[in-house]
């Protein structure tokens, strides 16, 4: 059994004025105590700075903001991550925000956790920019078994892991989380844990979201999943292509219908 874990939460922003505010706040309204929280800045130009300069007597000592320069998400992530003094590491987008006792329950699932050796997973729900319920991520345990990847939003890994491992392969663009958990996965001491509470709500409009990406998105999928060898080159490029007709299609159809056939995939509504 683990002792209570300080748990260190990271965001890294860039120009996020519109939204780092509702992502502040949900970390600083946690009802688990014992966390430090780091803001990574790549150099805004807009008033993020400012918004998170508001909240840094509230946090009482536990915020720490650091803006430099950075060469991407990924690396973004890695310096945020070379920062934190915590056992358990958690990365929440700066357009994302919390359940309120997600610290609590992370912290729980550590405390009796076997080994230190673990990924704590939660559950996920997808917003709109309003934050309206669209649908929400179901995580099972088939898909623990079958070595899946899993919402990086909603991930908390043990600070030993990272060590175990390693941080973020940062010549993927947009993928880096997914080979990461691949990483983890492909370790047979590393175990991951679900929880089936909300941990954070992801709002639409990420990177995979943008039609910009798309094509980007699916090259480094299918490299990603090739250097892990998860299927024939055939599967893999097909699974692939499949998931970004899907992407697409889901851009033009209507919410509702959308949110029907995701309540229908998660089984939960």
């Amino acid at each position: 059994m683990n002792q209570a874990p300080m748990i260190s939460v990271v965001t890294v922003c860039l120009n996020s004025a519109k939204t780092i505010r509702t992502t502040i706040e949900s970390v600083l309204n946690q009802t688990y105590p014992n966390f430090e929280y780091i803001i990574k800045d790549g150099g805004s130009k807009d008033e993020t700075l400012n918004i998170c300069r508001e909240y840094e007597n509230a946090f009482r000592g536990k915020l720490r903001i650091i803006s430099e320069r950075d060469t991407g998400i990924y690396n973004a992530m890695n310096q945020g991550i070379g920062y934190c003094r915590g056992d358990v590491i958690a990365l929440i987008n700066s357009d994302d925000y919390y359940s309120k006792d997600t610290l609590e329950h992370v912290a729980q699932i550590y405390e009796h956790a076997e080994s230190d050796l673990i990924v704590i997973i939660g559950d996920m729900e997808r917003v709109s920019a309003e934050g309206d319920l669209i649908y929400r991520y179901h995580f099972d345990e088939e898909q623990v078994r079958r070595k899946q990847c899993f919402g990086h939003p909603s991930m908390f890994a043990s600070k030993a892991v990272y060590k175990k491992i390693g941080m973020y392969d940062e010549s993927y663009k947009l993928a880096a989380d997914g080979d990461w958990q691949y990483r983890a996965h492909e370790d047979p001491d590393i175990k991951f844990l679900l929880c089936h509470e909300v941990f954070n709500h992801m709002r639409e409009g990420g990177a995979s979201d943008n039609p910009k990406y798309r094509w980007k998105w699916f090259h480094e999928r299918v490299r990603m999943k090739k250097e892990h060898c998860r299927g024939s080159a055939l599967r893999i490029y097909w699974q692939e292509f499949k998931s970004v007709i899907r992407t697409d299609i889901k851009a033009i159809i209507p919410k509702g219908v959308s949110k029907k056939l995701y309540e229908q995939k998660y089984k939960t509504k």
